[in-house]
This record gives C-alpha cells, sequence and structure tokens, in this order.
C-alpha cells in the first residue's frame, strides 16, 4: 500500500534563506589537467544551489526539462548540476578554456560559447525559480486569513 502523501506547505517569505527573499548559489569551476608539459583536458562544472525553500520547485522544474543531475552533497545540501553529462562536466577543448568568444580558433571560440551558455543556461534557471518562488509566496502571503501580512 503506498504512503500517503504530505500536503505541500505553502510557500512563504519567511521560509527563504535571504530574510524575506531567495537566496542561491551557482558555483563555476574549471579543472585544467596536465600530463607532462601539455594540457589534455579542460572542463567545467556549473552547480546551482537553489534556495531550500525552493527545492519542491526546483525538482519539478528539473523532472520537466528531463534533468536527473540533483541531488544532496555530502552536507545534506540540495544542488543541481543542469550538463547533460552524467558526471556534471563539461569537456572543453584541448586548451585552457577562455571565457571571451573574440580570441582564439574557430574551436577555441565554439568552446567559449560553449562555456558561456551553460553558464548562462544555469544562472537564467536560477533566475527563473527565484521569480517562481517570489510569485509564489507574494500569493500565498496575500492570502492568509483575516487578510494579515506576514511580519
Amino acid at each position: 500500500m503506498p504512503k500517503p502523501r504530505k500536503a505541500k506547505k505553502p510557500l512563504s517569505a519567511k521560509d527563504f534563506a535571504g530574510e524575506g527573499e531567495p537566496y542561491s548559489e551557482v558555483i563555476v569551476t574549471i579543472s585544467i589537467r596536465f600530463l607532462g608539459s601539455a594540457i589534455t583536458r579542460s572542463r567545467l562544472a556549473v552547480i546551482t544551489y537553489p534556495d531550500p525553500a525552493l527545492e519542491s520547485l526546483a525538482k519539478q522544474s528539473l523532472n520537466e526539462m528531463k534533468i536527473e543531475n540533483y541531488g544532496f552533497n555530502q552536507d545534506g545540501v540540495f544542488g543541481a548540476c543542469l550538463c547533460e553529462n552524467f558526471n556534471g562536466w563539461e569537456d572543453m577543448g584541448m586548451d585552457y578554456p577562455r571565457i571571451s568568444e573574440e580570441s582564439g580558433d574557430n574551436s577555441q571560440i565554439d568552446d567559449a560559447r560553449a562555456m558561456n551558455a551553460y553558464i548562462k543556461k544555469s544562472v537564467d534557471w536560477i533566475a527563473e525559480l527565484h521569480k517562481e518562488g517570489m510569485a509564489e509566496a507574494m500569493l500565498n502571503d496575500t492570502n492568509l486569513p483575516g487578510g494579515q501580512r506576514p511580519q
């Protein structure tokens, strides 16, 4: 027999970690591997850590996008990686990554565009979560019994 589902607690501004507003982080890590005197691999990881109050919205969004790279880290903090690679890293070219899309040859320019797009996708996703979370909290907070506002 399946367990009954818990009723979802309505999201409120007081639930956010940022004193009434969501507080999230996007951490960008670049790994450059050397073997001997040459660079053998460059990789990029972008990990998003949504405000804890946004976890259920984040999971819903990730499932809709068919992204499976999310869960809790060793510290019990929920995070997500929008990378399509199962290990969370996107391989870049054989040279070191460059953010500028105006330098180097075509492959370096393509790598820079891919890196920037990966970062932008992650940042835009968190911004959209914040927007949805704040809208939901505002709606829930204005619908309190007796029309009272939260403190």
